[in-house]
């Protein structure tokens, strides 16, 4: 049964909003049941995790979703993610150790990545549920995780003032909604055995191929995820050792009224990757290039508005969620709003070509618009400090603007002459 575009997108919109919201109330908490210092590391040891979890997950939600040929089973899927997750917060561990942070900070760092391991192997029965187009139980569980997360992270502030102990109760939340919501919404929607069987009964010894073939399919998908996230974390990284925790957690915090705007553009998204992905598996160049159009659309309508939001309501939004001494940085605001219209824009691109199965190309464009990113972080961040860490993001996302327009372009055409020689074949036939 299939559901509405806009039934799915309202559930994904509402549950995304409540989310970024949730995540956003974690960094009121910091800033006003905290210091500026302990905001600034934990928002270090999210730009520390989030490039490598983010690569774990190699972006597995959206392939599964627009396998609209059922090429790999769920089990493959969740294998994968597992043993990705494993290997990624082992990674996170090592990266706090090798890089000489405090111990305090080191443990916030493997505590995040242990949490950000929780929400990675829930986004695989998201993605089954997604295929299935079915939102609303995604949305039930993001509502339940986003409203348990704010709840027991700012207990834990209130009661102990611990960044460490904040982000623990962060992985507990999302825990808690994976074992006890996601795993038995999974079940009750497909049926069968429990989702934990079908990956601990597996013959993987047999089923090794299968995996190693998603793997290959995935992994340009991860890097893809990898230069994303260190897109926007390089010019953290480079606040953080040449101003210090203070001027990172200030510009962390402007920083993420950006994700109000993102997810109402991957709230679209989700609702229409599916079609996206039916369209060019059937090679209908037409509905594919007008869902997409209307996405991309969509996508630049509310980077406007944000934009707008940020000149004419800014520094009143600054000082009241976070107080006068944030509202100071107006102008870092409204830097930081104008890349995030360039980059809901391009999301809107990035989904258009996975359902295109346009990976490689996107992998290469990414690690240009991150070179940029670091080149102008590099020459601005030291001598302008946070603005320029915004016009280093500015930059890097009109490059990859420019990429992707071009990519997507070029996959549209491809599409269309598809179906033109598939036409005469069809003619042929007797």
């Amino acid at each position: 049964m299939r559901r509405s575009v806009g039934g799915n997108f309202a559930w994904t919109l509402s549950a995304g909003l409540v989310y970024a919201l949730a995540q956003w109330g974690v960094l009121v908490a910091c800033a006003r049941l905290g210091t500026m210092e302990l905001l600034g590391e934990f928002a270090l040891g999210l730009a520390i995790t989030a490039p490598v979890m983010l690569f774990a997950r190699m972006n597995l939600r959206t392939l599964q979703a627009t396998d609209a040929r059922g090429a790999y089973g769920f089990e493959h899927y969740l294998g994968l993610m597992v043993l990705n997750v494993l290997g990624g917060v082992l990674l996170c561990c090592a990266i706090g150790l090798a890089a000489g942070y405090s111990a305090r900070a080191s443990l916030v760092i493997a505590l995040l990545a242990l949490a950000k391991g929780f929400e990675a192997v829930s986004e695989v029965f998201y993605g089954a549920l997604q295929r299935a187009e079915r939102m609303g139980l995604i949305a039930r569980s993001i509502i339940a995780k986003s409203v348990l997360s704010v709840v027991l992270v700012a207990l834990a502030l209130r009661t102990t003032g611990s960044s460490a102990v904040a982000a623990a109760a962060l992985g507990l939340s999302w825990a808690i909604v994976l074992f006890l919501f996601d795993a038995p919404a999974y079940r009750r929607e497909f049926g069968g055995m429990p989702p934990w069987h079908r990956l601990w009964r597996t013959p993987w010894s047999e089923q090794g191929a299968r995996l190693k073939s998603l793997l290959g399919l995935a992994y340009a998908l991860g890097i893809t995820a990898l230069l994303g996230s260190l897109r926007p974390n390089v010019p953290r990284y480079l606040l953080e050792a040449h101003f210090g925790q203070a001027d990172l957690g200030m510009y962390a915090a402007l920083a993420y009224f950006t994700a109000l705007g993102g997810r109402v553009v991957h709230a679209l998204g989700q609702a229409v990757s599916p079609r996206l992905g039916r369209y060019h598996a059937a090679g209908d160049q037409r509905r594919y290039g007008r869902a997409l159009a209307g996405f991309v659309g969509g996508a630049a309508l509310v980077g406007v508005c944000a934009i707008a939001g940020a000149v004419l309501l800014g520094r009143w939004a600054l000082t009241l969620f976070y107080g006068a001494a944030y509202a100071r940085n107006l102008d870092l605001f409204v830097w930081l709003m104008a890349a995030a219209a360039l980059e809901y824009v391009c999301v809107s691109l990035q989904i258009g070509l996975t359902a295109a199965r346009e990976l490689k190309a996107q992998a290469l464009m990414l690690a240009a618009s991150v070179v940029v990113v670091a080149l102008g972080s590099a020459w601005w961040v030291p001598s302008v400090g946070p603005v320029g860490a915004a016009w280093a993001l500015v930059l890097g996302w009109l490059v990859e603007l420019g990429g992707g327009a071009w990519l997507t372009l070029r996959a549209w055409r491809r599409l269309g002459l598809q179906g033109t020689q598939a036409a005469p074949a069809a003619d042929a036939a007797p």
